[in-house]
């Protein structure tokens, strides 16, 4: 096995998007790779979350901060130069969730931080959260990515992110503020803790590589990163990508569900379902697609919705929703 590490001083989140998903679609099967990134000044929202709910769309035009979209599901995040983002890349045999995280565990161990695993996709110090997770996976390519917050600044993190009630009342917290915390905040090395952010943060890398190495069993190939195609840029940067399709809609129904906040707008011709639309924080991706082709054309009616039948494939979330719905009605 390989094992390669990227690192870019590039802090345009569509092309470092890019890159990353040029990464994981030609990835080799026996390498693994971890490519280490920032971005400046980005709300970067999941694959199927609605931007006018996650974040304050307008103050992140007038402030000029980047609105970047993934392909991986979950909810919205901040990144400043205070973040340092990570990507486990590898295709299936290699790719393992738990062992990826242990990377990221033992090098804050490294670093005097006791950092833990806390759910299915954050870690936290002292019950706080300091870095989330999220997950891609097509076809065998993978990609397991997420942040570690260094010194994120506080004040711009809830100025551009709406974080909705729901989610806060089933964390048990009153705000976002009070459920995160900075790494730095916890460095118990003086002369580490005293030398500035930039030096923090090219730390966390070192340790990164070394924890990498210990948990692979490999010595680390430093690599540079290839050229982007520009139709990859091109997608990143759009606004069809980054603001998504908007619907007319006459009906709203919001959930909270163990898994994740759904949203479907639906758009009516009569009694009928002409168009849907699906927003969520949940890590699934591909399953609201589905469950938008059932919904069109049929009857705005519980029992009719509730029949319909999932495709044979579709998650259990599939179900879910369609139960939601039918419920609302």
């Amino acid at each position: 096995m390989k094992l390669n590490v990227i690192k870019t001083n590039n802090t345009n989140p569509y092309e470092n998007l890019a890159l990353e998903e040029y990464l994981t679609m030609n990835a080799k099967e026996d390498e693994v790779t971890m490519y280490l990134w920032q971005n400046a000044h980005t709300v970067v929202i999941g694959k199927n979350q609605n931007p006018w709910r996650e974040c304050d769309v307008e103050a992140i035009k007038r402030d000029e901060v980047y609105l970047a979209r993934r392909i991986s599901g979950g909810g919205a995040v901040y990144h400043d130069m205070g973040n340092l983002n990570f990507t486990f890349i590898a295709r299936d045999g290699l790719f393992d969730v738990e062992r990826q995280t242990e990377v990221i565990l033992l090098a804050c161990r490294l670093l005097g931080v006791n950092a833990v695993k806390n759910g299915r996709n954050d870690l936290t110090v002292d019950e706080k959260k300091f870095s989330g997770h999220a997950y891609f996976s097509s076809h065998g390519y993978n990609y397991h990515h997420g942040t570690i917050m260094m010194e994120v600044n506080p004040d711009d993190m809830t100025r551009y992110l709406n974080v909705p009630d729901s989610k806060l009342r089933s964390k048990g917290v009153a705000s976002v503020r009070s459920r995160v915390t900075n790494l730095c905040e916890h460095i118990k090395d003086e002369r580490l803790k005293t030398a500035g952010l930039t030096v923090q943060i090219e730390a966390m890398k070192n340790m990164l590589v070394l924890a990498a190495e210990k948990v692979y069993g490999a010595e680390a190939m430093a690599t540079g990163a290839p050229d982007i195609p520009q139709e990859l840029k091109d997608k990143y940067s759009s606004e069809e990508w980054r603001l998504g399709t908007r619907i007319p809609f006459e009906k709203d129904i919001i959930h909270r569900f163990d898994w994740g906040e759904v949203e479907a707008q639906l758009a009516m011709k009569g009694e009928y379902i002409e168009d849907v639309k699906l927003y969520s924080d949940s890590l699934e991706t591909d399953v609201f697609a589905v469950v938008e082709d059932m919904l069109r054309g049929c009857k705005y009616d519980a029992s009719e919705i509730a029949s319909l039948k999932v495709p044979v494939g579709a998650s259990a979330t599939a179900n879910e929703i369609i139960r939601m719905i039918a419920s609302a009605i």
